[in-house]
């Protein structure tokens, strides 16, 4: 995650978002939004607000101007009590430095609360937390009818899973692919395993690139199986189908990032912003539309790739933890832990949906 961006954003963020997770994927998209020409900024970085130019705001101070008024309006956490007691975190590797983060400030308000690093990966997390409901886990991908089950038909008797923060993912290909975009459906090729339903392809050439890289095989980059990249590309891109063998599996989406850097003819679809200098982005096209993959498509919903990023808990926990797992979740809603979501790269939760969650939490609130 050392390399994700923090950037600035429009305030309709949240609700373009969140209808996008909730509702199946459109492909047949028929207008696309210009391309922002704002370049992500280094983690843990805020970025300078320039002067306006004759009296004129520019983009980048308009868009870091309503983040700021979006963070703002945000609720700050309160400390309601002193807390005691321990939590072991697990789950998604995508968000265990988001999860270090937050424990760390959490821990600022309540000193003697005790956090400990379970298991790494969704797949594991929600295992781990079926086997021990005490355990907070976390997800980078929507919670199935068949995730649910398996959590009640261990010791989770009453799973509850919190949305608490948005990330945006993208195609990325070595920087010297000359590829412009895929359709939708040359996007499913490339993943999808050869004998299915589907089309597969193996070569670059396939795709209708030329010269030297037409003959080359494609080599997918991927996460592991215990992943929620890896299990989200499933459902959105392959729908539920079988994933092509991966050239390698690695340990994160940075990885991911940085091995397609050094293979000519390596893909992979990873989290916006983990981009070094040697990999470039893909468009989509739809319609025959070109979709870049950019601040300004994600946000306004154009470029489909965005997933919810959860905390899951026992909600049963919660009558004998001292009010431990309530007041974990405020936090990460809160507007302290929403700007640590942020910094860390990822897109906050719109204010109105973080009050609905927190309804879900604690019960309906005074406001």
């Amino acid at each position: 995650m050392s390399n994700r961006f923090c950037r600035s954003c429009i305030s309709v963020v949240a609700f373009v978002l969140l209808a996008m997770i909730q509702t199946p994927v459109v492909w047949s998209q028929t207008t696309a939004t210009p391309a922002s020409n704002s370049k992500p900024l280094p983690k843990g970085t805020a970025g300078p607000v320039s002067q306006p130019t004759q009296g004129l705001m520019s983009q980048h101070d308009i868009e870091h101007a309503a983040l700021l008024h979006l963070i703002d309006s945000i609720e700050p956490y309160h400390k309601q009590k002193e807390l005691k007691g321990s939590a072991v975190l697990s789950g998604s590797t995508t968000m265990l430095s988001l999860g270090s983060k937050w424990s760390e400030r959490f821990k600022k308000f309540h000193p003697e609360v005790v956090f400990s690093r379970g298991t790494d990966g969704t797949e594991a997390g929600i295992k781990a937390l079926a086997e021990d409901p005490t355990v907070i886990a976390g997800s980078s991908r929507p919670l199935t009818e068949a995730d649910l089950a398996s959590l009640k038909k261990g010791k989770c008797k009453d799973p509850l899973s919190v949305i608490v923060a948005l990330d945006p993912l993208a195609l990325y290909v070595h920087k010297s692919n000359p590829i412009a975009g895929v359709t939708p459906e040359q996007l499913e090729s490339i993943f999808r395993a050869p004998g299915g339903k589907g089309k597969n392809v193996a070569t670059w050439g396939e795709l209708g690139v030329t010269g030297e890289l037409a003959s080359k095989p494609i080599r997918i980059h991927s996460r592991s199986e215990v992943s929620g990249t890896t299990t989200f590309i499933k459902q959105m891109v392959l729908r539920g189908g079988d994933m092509a063998k991966e050239a390698q599996s690695h340990k994160s989406n940075e990885e991911i990032c940085t091995a397609i850097g050094t293979d000519m003819g390596g893909v992979g679809i990873c989290g916006f912003g983990e981009a070094t200098d040697q990999v470039r982005p893909v468009a989509l096209i739809m319609n025959g539309v070109v979709v870049p993959a950019t601040e300004q498509s994600f946000l306004s919903g154009q470029y489909p790739f965005v997933r919810p990023l959860l905390l899951i808990i026992d909600k049963a926990q919660m009558a004998s933890d001292g009010g431990l797992r309530e007041a974990v979740l405020r936090y990460v809603l809160s507007r302290d832990g929403q700007l640590e979501a942020v910094r860390e790269g990822f897109f906050p939760l719109d204010p109105t949906y973080i009050r609905k969650q927190l309804d879900q939490i604690s019960g309906p609130q005074m406001r």
